[in-house]
């Protein structure tokens, strides 16, 4: 392995610590996927935030942690934690076939349209890699409701289908 020294106040780095640190992050990987595909851990990630929008324009603020494109396998089932505050419009919950644009038909489709707690599940009818989505969406048809304004915060995973 070659050393890389520094002169004077400079870090020394070896080869060994490079290999070393990408290896324990490949481990690191492989084992989150490994807990979530087991379902060991259920949770996924967590999102907060406040959105705003016309149609044409949107206003995202807030945070999103975890992962939102994940290997489902028949069997399991998704579910969503939220906590809405809905203003105008709804918050809309979706999974969709990975290379596939997500349709208000889906099984996977579900919107919220008021205030308050509760959990939305999709049972997995197929295995497949899905992508999760959150987003608002104006309520009624031809014109009215022309905006949403809501925030939400949620969490979300996977779990073994319960019978």
């Amino acid at each position: 392995m070659r050393t890389i020294v520094a002169e004077k106040g400079r870090i020394e780095i070896s080869g060994k610590t490079t290999v070393g640190g990408l290896g324990v992050s490949l481990v690191l990987v492989a084992g989150m996927v490994l807990a979530f595909a087991t379902g060991m851990v259920e949770t996924l990630g967590y999102e907060s935030r406040d959105i705003s929008g016309t149609g044409l324009t949107s206003t995202r603020m807030g945070h999103s942690l975890g992962l939102k494109t994940f290997y489902f396998v028949k069997g399991q089932e998704f579910f969503a934690e939220y906590e809405t505050d809905i203003q105008k419009g709804s918050l809309t919950v979706f999974l969709h076939k990975y290379w596939t644009l997500p349709t208000t038909n889906s099984p996977y489709h579900h919107s919220i349209t008021h205030s308050g707690k509760g959990t939305v599940t999709f049972p997995i009818q197929e295995s497949g890699l899905y992508s999760i989505g959150f987003n608002g969406k104006m309520l009624g048809a031809k014109g009215y409701g022309k905006s949403y304004d809501l925030s939400y915060q949620i969490r979300w995973g996977i779990r073994e289908l319960t019978q």
